[in-house]
C-alpha cells in the first residue's frame, strides 16, 4: 500500500543548513514541505500550519525548547514533532520527552538514522534514538542508587534476555521474530512477561533496566 503523504515543517536558525535539510526531506517521497522557519517561537504565526502535521525542528540545549514545544501542542494537539538536537544532557532529555514529542534523535546521528526517525513519525509511530534512550535511562538512575543493579541470573531465561536485548536495541517486535525464529506473537508473550517481571510499563522502561543490567 502507498504511504500517504505528510505535510511539514522544517525549523532550523541557519539560513544555509536550513536549505540544505530541507532539500533533503524534499527528496523523501512520502514528505511534503509546505514551510520552513528558524525558530519554534515562529511557528504558531505561521498562516499554513492548519496544513501541518509534523514539525522537525532543530533546537539548542540553550533553547527552552520543552516549554515552547508544551506550549505550541496545547494549542495544536494534533501536530507532531520530531526533534533534532546536539548531544543531549539526561536532564533535557527528559524535560523534551515530557513535552510530548513523537520522535528525538541527535542531529549528529547518520542519515539513516534520520530517514527513519522522519519515515515513523511521518506513520504515526515514536521513534528516540538510541542516544536518546541511554540517557533516558541516565536519568532515572537516582531512583535506584540505593539499590543493587538487577543481575539476569534466576528471573530471567535467557530467552528473555536476549528479547530484552534486542527490544533495548530499537528491534520491532517482527524483527525481533525474524532475528529469532520465532512468531510474533511468542515475542509479544515475552515481551508482557518482561515487563511484569520487571516492573515496567513499556519499551522505555525495559531499555533503562537493560543498561543497567549491561545487556546492551
Amino acid at each position: 500500500m502507498e504511504q500517504s503523504i505528510t505535510h511539514a515543517c522544517l525549523v532550523h536558525p541557519h539560513p544555509l543548513e536550513c536549505e540544505a535539510v530541507a532539500e533533503w526531506l524534499r527528496k523523501r517521497s512520502y514528505i511534503e514541505l509546505v514551510g520552513k522557519c528558524n525558530s519554534l517561537e515562529q511557528i504558531t504565526q505561521l498562516p499554513y500550519l492548519k496544513d501541518v502535521d509534523i514539525v522537525v525542528a532543530f533546537a539548542h540545549q540553550s533553547d527552552h525548547t520543552a516549554d515552547q514545544i508544551l506550549k505550541i501542542r496545547k494549542m495544536h494537539p494534533n501536530l507532531k514533532f520530531l526533534l533534532l538536537a546536539p548531544s543531549p544532557s539526561a536532564e533535557s532529555v527528559r524535560e523534551v520527552v515530557r513535552s510530548g514529542v513523537s520522535g528525538y534523535i541527535v542531529f549528529e546521528s547518520e542519515l539513516d538514522e534520520w530517514e527513519r526517525a522522519v519515515r515513523a513519525v511521518s506513520e504515526g509511530k515514536v521513534y528516540y534514538g538510541q542516544e536518546v534512550m541511554l540517557k533516558l535511562a541516565e536519568s532515572s538512575l537516582d531512583l535506584y542508587t540505593q539499590e543493587p543493579a538487577p543481575t539476569t541470573r534466576d528471573f530471567l531465561s535467557k530467552r528473555e534476555v536476549e528479547i530484552l536485548r534486542l527490544v533495548a536495541s530499537e528491534y520491532s517486535t517482527n524483527k525481533i521474530a525474524n532475528e529469532l525464529c520465532i512468531s510474533d506473537k511468542t515475542v509479544e508473550t515475552h515481551r508482557r512477561n518482561l515487563f511484569h517481571k520487571l516492573g515496567v510499563k513499556n519499551s522505555v522502561g525495559l531499555t533503562k533496566i537493560a543498561v543497567r543490567m549491561g545487556v546492551v
